[in-house]
């Protein structure tokens, strides 16, 4: 196989410009369609669909549980290391180029909730199934009238 036949791409998830978690990934046989393709954008769709899910559900077990000491003291809901919005990133890049980016409201979650995300368990299959899709041969690269390129 030669060198060129690889391409080495990177997963990344932020909280505004802090590293959430940053995988690299090799792709072979990549396809440059993939990158406009319907596969790859309802793909991370869902993704950050479940991910907003997960924290979703994280958040209501945190505040049942702790709910005597919110009602006491609101001001454990307040915290936060922003004043200003504070949002989730989803990137996937080649080099130093974006080729998809989604986001995230961050403060529709409480701080403990937002600042100690774990997608660990998710990371193999998520970068399995991105390898997947960059090297597949057939793309949904329209759609209805309109060119996604």
């Amino acid at each position: 196989m030669k060198e060129t036949d690889v391409i080495k791409m990177e997963f990344l998830i932020t909280l505004n410009n802090n590293i959430v978690i940053q995988r690299y990934f090799n792709v072979r046989d990549y396809n440059p369609q993939a990158r406009s393709s319907m596969e790859l954008y309802q793909y991370l769709r869902d993704f950050v669909e479940g991910f907003e899910y997960g924290q979703k559900m994280r958040s209501v077990v945190y505040l049942l549980e702790n709910k005597d000491e919110i009602f006491e003291n609101q001001s454990i809901l307040q915290t936060s290391n922003t004043d200003g919005p504070e949002t989730f990133n989803f990137l996937i890049k080649v080099g130093e180029q974006t080729i998809c980016h989604r986001i995230l409201d961050a403060k529709l979650f409480p701080p403990k909730i937002r600042y100690t995300v774990d997608i660990r368990q998710q990371v193999k299959s998520v970068l399995k199934d991105l390898t997947d899709i960059f090297s597949d041969e057939n793309f949904v690269t329209s759609y209805m009238t309109y060119s996604l390129n």
